[in-house]
């Protein structure tokens, strides 16, 4: 088989790195954007500028660059999380109509379109919700229209809490944790949609090399579960105890605003689509995927 050529943006990022090593390690040729000056590929989104031979030959085009959702948000913040996902996808766009054919788009997404504070279990066919970050994912997803109206394939994906030690929510607990300080966050009630960091590295290859799927794929354990089975799973991990729960209250005056849409969420999503295409998770239970990943670590 031969493998495609991949571009990738955010390869420096948490879920970025990862990926490009797995791809690297597959035999794909793999090429990357930078906004460091006298990078190979150079582009700057907020400028509009693009090295366009970046894309000469490209057969995928993977999006994952964005400001960091974890932070505390300030107006400023909160329109440069917004910016930086449009205006980076709408320049993308852009240079892959210029192409003779469009490369596919597979754009990072998050599973906070469908809100914050669902009842319902979740799939990609159920409508946008309430929230900032409601409105980023349906902005960042909206921005590659004209590649759809063009004929090209995108696929959104849709991501969960993203589990793994190098980065994301993970690392940000556990020295807590380890020093026997974690618990349960507010009530403990609230469901938890996650995946992996190793799953999803697959689910991007698995959706490179699948050239029929297209539209929305949530990328998700099939297994959500509330924080507060997260939490006693991962103190049973690392051997440490988990009585020590944060009110709401306290995530809150901590965190700002961005607590109640992250931190706080209660989302139970469903990988309908993903399921429905074959793809087999490596794990499956918050139990499993815990012991793998310190095993790995």
């Amino acid at each position: 088989m031969q493998h495609k050529t991949i571009l990738v943006t955010g390869a420096s990022g948490f879920v970025g790195r990862s990926l490009c090593q797995h791809f690297s390690k597959h035999g794909y040729e793999l090429r990357q954007l930078s906004r460091q000056v006298g990078a190979e590929f150079f582009w700057d989104p907020a400028s509009g500028q693009l090295d366009q031979r970046v894309l000469n030959g490209v057969d995928v085009v993977v999006h994952l660059a964005g400001e960091p959702i974890a932070q505390r948000w300030t107006s400023a913040v909160k329109q440069r999380i917004l910016q930086s996902r449009v205006a980076s996808t709408e320049l993308l766009v852009r240079a892959m109509l210029a192409q003779a054919k469009p490369p596919a788009l597979i754009l990072a997404s998050g599973i906070n379109y469908y809100g914050y504070q669902v009842a319902e279990t979740l799939q990609e066919s159920s409508e946008l919700g309430a929230g900032f970050l409601a409105e980023v994912c349906a902005a960042w997803e909206g921005a590659a229209d004209p590649l759809r109206a063009a004929g090209a394939r995108v696929c959104c994906v849709r991501t969960g809490v993203v589990l793994g030690t190098a980065g994301g929510a993970l690392a940000k607990m556990l020295p807590a944790f380890r020093l026997g300080l974690g618990g349960p966050l507010g009530s403990g009630t609230q469901m938890m949609s996650w995946i992996t960091l190793a799953d999803l590295v697959r689910v991007y290859q698995f959706v490179t090399e699948e050239d029929g799927l297209q539209g929305v794929l949530n990328a998700v354990s099939p297994a959500a579960v509330s924080n507060l089975a997260f939490t006693k799973a991962l103190g049973s991990v690392i051997r440490r105890p988990t009585v020590l729960p944060m009110p709401s209250w306290l995530v809150r005056a901590l965190f700002g605003t961005m607590a109640d849409e992250t931190l706080l969420a209660d989302l139970t999503v469903r990988p309908k689509s993903l399921e429905a295409a074959g793809f087999q998770w490596r794990s499956s239970t918050i139990e499993s995927a815990l012991a793998a990943i310190f095993k790995a670590a």
